[in-house]
């Protein structure tokens, strides 16, 4: 239990971390995105359930902790946090189900990157070191983005960089997507 609190204040339950910042350069409103390859609805979609045993594995991380929404923000929604602790150097990862917010949200900053064929933005957040943090957006649906992100909050992992904890995020977010539309084709 006590990992689970770690987990929890490396990835930002309540604190700064929880939701990124939009970019300083903000795409207009209503920027549009590539269209998706297939519409990916997360209503009632739990968080834990997006990585697989093997997945896990695969990113050396525990199994996840649920952290219902408690927070109202552009990106509410439910999260799983998953970390390798008390393992070194620190992985935490953070996966969320944003009902409300487009991945649009976060364009304009960053480039636009695809996770599996579907559009994806990344953000910092404030008050987090953008070496050791990324957060990465993916628009799987009008109005609803899978956040994918990744942190290393003992800045202990070697040669950490922003571009590799946002491609970390990315893996993350790629896991998540496989296991969504496995889900979803039922």
């Amino acid at each position: 239990m006590v990992g689970a609190a770690i987990v929890l204040g490396l990835v930002g339950c309540g604190g700064a971390a929880e939701s990124p910042s939009p970019p300083a350069s903000s795409a207009p409103a209503g920027a549009s995105l590539p269209p998706r390859p297939v519409e990916l609805r997360l209503d009632g979609v739990d968080p834990c359930s997006l990585l697989t045993v093997a997945q896990r594995a695969q990113l050396g991380v525990n199994g996840g902790l649920s952290v219902p929404s408690t927070h109202v923000t552009s990106l509410s929604g439910d999260s799983c946090t998953w970390s390798n602790l008390p393992e070194t150097p620190d992985n935490a990862y953070l996966g969320r189900t944003v009902l409300g917010q487009g991945a649009e949200y976060a364009s304009g900053g960053e480039p636009l990157r695809v996770v599996d064929g579907f559009a994806a933005t990344t953000s910092g957040s404030t008050g987090t070191d953008p070496a050791h943090y990324c957060a990465v957006l993916v628009d799987v649906a009008p109005g609803q983005s899978l956040l994918a992100q990744y942190g290393n909050g003992r800045k202990d992992y070697p040669g950490m960089n922003h571009q590799l904890a946002c491609d970390k995020a990315q893996q993350l977010a790629s896991d998540m997507l496989g296991t969504l539309r496995a889900i979803k084709h039922r």
